[in-house]
């Protein structure tokens, strides 16, 4: 792997130290935090990348940098009133401006003119000078970062690629954007619980109504696609099958076609009317119910068996599906 290609993989972590390398290639962990008043301490591990961005903030959640996810970090902070010097960054990044209006100023043109940002809007940074700027409130965020390079790809995947020159997007208001990245903060918060594969897509989906967005620009929605040829639809049901309990990404089921991760999705979609994930699921559940009606394994066992992270996420996703939990349906069969 080049250096530029290693350093660009994955999204660093900082400790207290101040760091200005927004493409570092390390995972420290040693960030301290007051954990009580007793004096408790626990080690947080953040983006370096969102941290450096932020400048003065607070990590309120847990970060998806603790799942290890490739190409895409996602954190909930609290940016407190502050100056943000000019700074270089290489990634691009989303905001949601979350609960209450955040007030500022940003530099621009020689001088500093004032800002607001209103709940439910999205503001984005492209790679290139962030201008110095000035936090006059306490505000309340989610934030995700791309990897250039993960952007470029999926740009390059694109079946019809958009036109136009990128633009920053500032207090946008689109649902779209911000229910991916809601969602995408909660598989994070709550321990990555669906999977790689759920998140990979909620990523790809993102990163592609993003590219769209910043060029002012609406994805085709009545686009025909084509079907996964049935040969190629097979060699990725076999797969899946093969191993219901593996945490399968994106990047292996589109392997098996050929297909770019992007044009996968689509495809597998138009030949089966489901994401990946939704039919994976489907199999898992499938099995799931064949092992609980036999009545011989524990539950937190045939959860393991069929690839759910844990008793409580095959409860749940067992009753949205059969209307009942595991433990009731076993009883009544």
């Amino acid at each position: 792997m080049s250096s530029t290609a290693g350093h660009l993989a994955s999204f660093a972590l900082t400790g207290d130290e101040s760091t200005s390398d927004l493409a570092g290639t390390g995972f420290s962990c040693s960030n301290e935090q007051p954990n009580n008043g007793l004096g408790d301490r626990i080690v947080k591990r953040e983006s370096t990348e969102i941290r450096a961005l932020l400048n003065h903030s607070i990590l309120r959640r847990p970060s998806s940098v603790e799942l290890g996810w490739k190409n895409f970090a996602i954190e909930r902070r609290t940016i407190l009133p502050s100056e943000k010097p000019e700074l270089s960054i290489q990634h691009y990044f989303l905001v949601l401006w979350n609960v209450n209006v955040a007030e500022g100023e940003t530099y621009c043109n020689g001088r500093f003119s004032s800002y607001k940002k209103y709940p439910n809007t999205l503001t984005s940074c492209l790679p290139g000078i962030r201008p110095a700027a000035r936090s006059r409130s306490k505000s309340e965020i989610i934030v995700g970062a791309f990897d250039p390079d993960f952007m470029r790809t999926i740009e390059d995947e694109l079946d019809k690629r958009p036109s136009g020159t990128i633009q920053g997007l500032s207090g946008a208001y689109d649902p779209e954007l911000r229910n991916l990245l809601l969602l995408l903060a909660k598989e994070s918060e709550t321990g990555g619980q669906c999977g790689t594969l759920y998140a990979e897509s909620l990523m790809t989906a993102l990163a592609t109504r993003l590219l769209y967005a910043m060029r002012s620009k609406k994805l085709r929605a009545n686009s025909i696609v084509s079907p996964l040829p049935h040969r190629l639809l097979r060699r990725v049901l076999e797969r899946m099958r093969a191993d219901l309990s593996a945490n399968l990404d994106l990047a292996t089921l589109a392997a098996e076609t050929g297909y770019s991760r992007a044009h996968f999705v689509r495809t597998f979609r138009a030949a089966t009317g489901h994401t990946p994930h939704h039919y994976l699921t489907a199999l898992r559940l499938a099995k799931a119910q064949a092992l609980i009606a036999g009545r011989t394994m524990p539950l937190i066992d045939i959860a393991a068996a069929c690839g759910f992270s844990s008793h409580a996420h095959l409860s749940t996703a067992f009753r949205l599906r059969f209307g009942v939990s595991p433990s009731k349906y076993r009883r009544n069969h």
